[in-house]
């Protein structure tokens, strides 16, 4: 009899597992190879481009889409982060849309990358809130350290959100700065989508290796506590600017400077990580090779270097944002 209860306990959750898979709310990720959303969405000028990228490489850009294609989770969190459309993208925010995804994202990467490492989703919104808050996403969402704060997209486990596709969004993207500004992030964005995977299980590159062996480039300060032996700990602290370059790190993690004597403290691995990305992103490869940065201070070139060489093998050229010469 207790097989028996067993048995038809096993089934009920068998049942209820498939029920879940196939509500409409608890959606499973996009793979690239099974599409499941009908394209086009609709019948302009710019869906001939999204149809084009979904049969080219299996990225489905879209401008209508359900709140479970944002919200996906592998498992439920209070950490995770809830978004809520509450406006669809508009036509004329979408055109422009289309237009910045061909020239500042789809063009850069070549046609292994978009089929391979792209993300199954480019998503496309009007209003876009966050978590019970009251006011909508601008463009971009601000992460990193305390005095480094730096602009990204909303993504997900399969996917990359534009948050701010109104009607205004044709005239805010011809605007130089604000372009550049949304390139970078968009760029930068794809690449956190491959560095910092929700899950090993979808991890597209060896992202750990990556990490750890850009990592070991960094050096400890003379003057750090003692005991002091990762160079990413608080006790790796310096108390003169320049030996943070010498160091070679970008950026700080806390400058103290509530008592003398000032000192400065090592920023964590993923913000050094992304403070080279961005410092590369920034700039062509002559300027990069040319930056007092980059030729006076041996630790930043090595990992400049390695980085770019990384990247390389996956198909990556990280000098596609800053310019082709």
């Amino acid at each position: 009899m207790k097989i028996n209860l067993h048995i038809l306990l096993l089934g009920i959750l068998l049942v209820s597992a498939l029920y879940s898979c196939n509500n409409e709310d608890d959606l499973d990720i996009s793979e690239k190879k099974d599409n499941r959303f009908d394209l086009p969405q609709g019948d302009h000028d710019f869906d001939d481009q999204i149809v084009e990228w979904n049969n080219n490489y299996g990225t489905s850009v879209l401008y209508r889409f359900s709140n479970a294609d944002l919200n996906y989770h592998f498992t439920s969190s209070s950490n995770d982060v809830v978004y809520d459309v509450k406006v669809e993208a508009e036509e004329e925010g979408i055109r422009a849309a289309v237009l910045f995804l061909k020239e500042d994202f789809f063009d850069l990467y070549s046609d292994e990358v978009k089929k391979e490492l792209f993300p199954a989703k480019i998503l496309m919104a009007g209003m876009l809130y966050q978590n019970n808050n009251y006011v909508p996403l601008w463009d971009t969402i601000s992460q990193g350290g305390m005095d480094f704060k730096r602009g990204y997209m909303v993504r997900g486990i399969d996917h990359i959100t534009l948050p701010h596709v109104d009607k205004d969004f044709a005239q805010r993207i011809q605007k130089p700065e604000y372009r550049e500004r949304l390139k970078v992030a968009l760029n930068r964005t794809f690449i956190q989508f491959l560095m910092n995977p929700y899950n090993d299980i979808i991890a597209k590159i060896e992202y750990s290796n990556i990490l750890n062996t850009f990592a070991s480039y960094s050096l400890i300060s003379e003057d750090a506590k003692n005991g002091t032996t990762n160079p990413y700990s608080s006790g790796n602290q310096w108390y003169d600017e320049e030996v943070m370059y010498q160091l070679g790190f970008l950026e700080y993690g806390t400058y103290w400077n509530f008592l003398e004597p000032y000192y400065w403290t090592a920023p964590d691995k993923d913000n050094d990580f992304y403070s080279f990305l961005e410092f590369i992103f920034t700039q062509t490869k002559s300027e990069l090779q040319a930056n007092p940065l980059y030729t006076n201070y041996p630790q930043i070139q090595k990992k400049c270097d390695y980085l770019i060489e990384a990247f390389a093998e996956y198909g990556i050229d990280l000098h596609c944002v800053g310019g082709k010469e």
